[in-house]
């Protein structure tokens, strides 16, 4: 299904910018004449100066500046707010896509921004990628609280589906982020950080995440593992759960007959996690 979103800007609930005065201001960006402008802009020289007359009058700063010489004479150019203006308006399409593609996708979360974000345009070489919200955070602690090191944070993250993990990051991270409590991150971290295990550990310095085997791809030396977090809301509404994705040694997966279906826990160190926001 092809979805498009038309973005109309609106200044004291009248029409500041759409879809038609945007596309004047390019071929005026492209033309340097608001009457060539109008014409490959498909309007009327009247409609195109009556828009660029409104919109230069609406905000404090104008969008176009022109030279008079009359009806197909003079000159005119995007002022730097102008330009602005147009880029602005390219960012927000590209975001309106991305929500547009998500909605269709129900892979993936859409319980933020940074979610959407996230999953369709952040390209990283970590392949897991969790989203979740800031519960806590107690600095000077390392691995859950447990070494006292007055240089790093533990964050304690609550994901969608209420699972509670936690990473670890220097306090100066933790400013420059100004991460907060209730405040949206993704948790990146690499497969051949995470080991599988058949129970869980008492460990409680490592994330356990229980997930179901949903797929196995081995050579010789490597396999990799995706598996499928489990959660009985997901499983109840039919949607697609979040994955974690491990890369072990295959003689460790050939010990722990790993199967499709099969149960097992992804294990992680919070140390091993990177945590990415929205400033």
């Amino acid at each position: 299904m092809d979805l498009k979103a038309l973005l109309t800007i609106y200044v004291a609930d009248k029409v500041f910018a759409n879809p038609k005065r945007i596309l004047l201001l390019q071929q005026i960006q492209a033309c340097g004449s608001i009457s060539q402008g109008a014409k490959f802009a498909g309007m009327s020289y009247k409609t195109a100066w009556d828009s660029v007359k409104d919109m230069n009058t609406r905000l404090p700063e104008p969008v176009v500046h022109s030279e008079k010489g009359g009806k197909g004479g003079g000159g005119a150019k995007l002022t730097v707010f102008g330009e602005r203006l147009l880029q602005m308006y390219a960012l927000t399409e590209q975001m309106q896509d991305m929500v547009l593609a998500a909605l269709q996708d129900q892979a993936i979360p859409m319980n933020s921004l940074l979610d959407v974000m996230g999953h369709l345009s952040l390209k990283t070489s970590a392949r897991n990628q969790l989203s979740g919200t800031i519960m806590s955070l107690e600095h000077g602690r390392n691995e859950r609280g447990m070494a006292a090191d007055n240089l790093n944070t533990d964050i304690q993250v609550v994901l969608a589906n209420g699972l509670i993990l936690h990473a670890t990051v220097t306090q100066s991270s933790c400013t420059r982020l100004s991460l907060a409590v209730d405040k949206p991150i993704l948790l990146l971290f690499k497969a051949p950080a995470v080991s599988i295990t058949i129970d869980k550990t008492a460990d409680e310095s490592n994330n356990q995440v229980l997930g179901v085997v949903h797929e196995i791809h081995s050579n010789s030396q490597t396999t990799e593992v995706g598996l499928a977090i489990i959660d009985e809301l997901v499983m109840a509404k039919n949607t697609a759960p979040q994955m974690i994705y491990a890369s072990i040694d295959t003689l460790l997966a050939n010990q722990l007959k790993l199967v499709v279906g099969g149960e097992y826990y992804a294990v992680f160190s919070s140390s091993q996690t990177i945590v990415a926001c929205m400033s």
